[in-house]
């Protein structure tokens, strides 16, 4: 059989090479599918009239990284702010607003964000006068890294309705000038005034936003995507569908179901891998029904029995449990429902989800086991963590932060994602920090949990594909799966972790289609 695609002069990270065995040298594709693995010499007896060759002149070639955990519309309209993260002052920062509000337009709002107080020569968040500087007649928001804080101007105050009089609450807080009294600008948490009064982008600039995004993700290897957002209604889901059929979005997409949106969506008669009417199925299918009381409510500690009764209803529904365990206390509610479902007679569950999952004892490794569920963890934040651990005294107590080797030790199923656009899509970043462990500074955080580059590339790839649900479709490079590939420079066979500050994604394919090269 003729191939439509041949991947010749490679090395492949095959199953066979993930068990420290020889790779493959050939791949071909035919009708989106990987048709053969293998040795070169069989690449006459595939090449045909039409048959495109590509000689990846030694490159390796890995199956299409998945990102088991991202938000890809809010990175996507991120693309659109002021991006703090190259500035190295506030002045630099108050400089980039004026220049972008020249280009915007009298009242119109303007936007920042991944703004680190810690990359500021002034170690800490601009406040609102330093904003109003920059634009006094618009409205400005600043949007810190971590997406916990925000800098409103006095325009964008009042645009909120905060003024003197306001006060803090649990699901907002709003900071005062030591020394004055008065407000600085600076909001913590959900506040439901600032979310209320910022308009959403404009149309034009949500499909700017999205195309940039895609081309990035593409650029990154990426050609799956799970959006894990608490907040996804079908609202959303149809959206998603839309800029699938438009072309805004290439990498195939699992979005998951807020929880508070799981009888909406049971309505409609879905559940998890529910494919939409109008995409292909392997494009865009329903996820996990994600569990994230804390973020929906505001309540950083939410009860046991609504956590439970959440988990009930999605489970009912025939939904996957995605539990948000940013902490211990979390992450100790999530295996009690989970304990508790079993206890009711309401096993077995579509495969659970630990998201983040950041710390875990040593003495509690055995009952995230034996609970089933996967971690998704996100390596790419180990040095933006590491740093804030940094700050605080060194307690023996404190877990280890990410526990890979642990987690893989006690044969916890683990998969790897981005949590973008918190921090870089870019999977080789997350990779190298699984792999070195070091922090911003250099410094190496927790090395016995550090994890070898195999292990690393399988979690971002068919460490996905399970958390999905779909490792028989997708995630290795066999015949008969997806063709969803990434050839990569600089991580070859023999790679070190040093080598990983080299490698560059050089080409991407999705369904057997090249859809990015460098």
């Amino acid at each position: 059989m003729n191939a439509d695609l041949i991947l010749d002069n490679l090395v492949a990270f095959t199953p066979e090479r993930f068990a420290g065995r020889r790779g493959a040298g050939l791949i071909a594709m035919k009708d989106g599918r990987i048709l053969y693995v293998g040795d070169r010499t069989v690449r006459p007896a595939l090449t045909g009239p039409h048959t495109k060759v590509v000689d990846c002149q030694g490159a390796t070639v890995i199956p299409g990284f998945n990102d088991a955990h991202c938000h890809p519309v809010a990175f996507a309209m991120t693309t659109r702010y002021v991006d703090c993260w190259p500035l190295r002052d506030i002045a630099s920062l108050i400089d980039a607003l004026r220049s972008r509000a020249a280009d915007t337009g009298y009242g119109h709002w303007l936007r920042a964000a991944n703004c680190d107080p810690a990359r500021l020569a002034e170690q800490r968040l601009p406040t609102r006068g330093e904003l109003d500087q920059a634009a006094p007649g618009q409205p400005v928001i600043v949007v810190e890294h971590a997406g916990q804080h925000c800098v409103l101007n006095s325009r964008a105050l009042a645009l909120c309705g905060i003024d003197e009089s306001a006060v803090s609450s649990d699901a907002g807080i709003v900071h005062r000038d030591p020394t004055t009294g008065r407000l600085n600008g600076i909001v913590s948490g959900n506040h439901a005034q600032v979310a209320a009064a910022i308009p959403p982008l404009a149309s034009d600039e949500i499909e700017a936003g999205l195309r940039t995004a895609d081309r990035i993700f593409l650029e990154s290897g990426i050609t799956s995507l799970q959006d894990t957002s608490w907040s996804n209604t079908p609202a959303h889901w149809h959206a998603m569908a839309d800029y699938k059929r438009r072309g805004l979005i290439s990498p195939r997409m699992s979005l998951f179901a807020g929880a508070d949106s799981v009888d909406a969506f049971a309505e409609l008669g879905m559940r998890t891998g529910s494919p939409h009417p109008d995409c292909p199925p392997e494009e865009l299918r329903l996820g996990a029904a994600k569990i994230a009381l804390d973020e929906s409510t505001g309540d950083a500690e939410p009860p046991q029995e609504l956590i439970d009764a959440t988990a009930l209803t999605a489970h009912r529904a025939g939904f996957q449990l995605a539990f948000h365990v940013p902490d211990l206390t979390l992450l100790d509610r999530s295996l009690n429902t989970l304990a508790w479902l079993d206890q009711v007679g309401l096993a077995p569950r579509l495969r659970p989800r630990f998201e983040h999952c950041p710390a875990c004892p040593t003495g509690w490794l055995d009952h995230v086991a034996q609970s089933g569920a996967i971690v998704v963890a996100q390596p790419a934040l180990l040095p933006l963590a590491a740093q804030a651990m940094n700050a605080r005294e060194p307690d023996p107590r404190h877990p280890a932060l990410f526990p890979f080797r642990s987690f893989l030790h006690h044969r916890i199923p683990l998969a790897f994602g981005s949590d973008a656009p918190l921090v870089s899509c870019a999977p080789l970043d997350g990779v190298k920090a699984a792999v070195t462990r070091r922090d911003a500074a250099g410094r190496c955080v927790a090395p016995e949990e550090a994890i070898s580059l195999a292990d690393a590339l399988r979690l971002y790839t068919w460490g996905g594909a399970y958390a999905a649900g779909e490792e028989n479709a997708t995630g290795t490079i066999e015949a008969g799966r997806r063709a969803d590939l990434v050839l990569v420079e600089g991580a070859g066979e023999w790679a070190t972790p040093d080598d990983l500050a080299h490698a560059q994604v050089v080409m991407t394919l999705i369904g057997g289609k090249i859809v990015w090269a460098r």
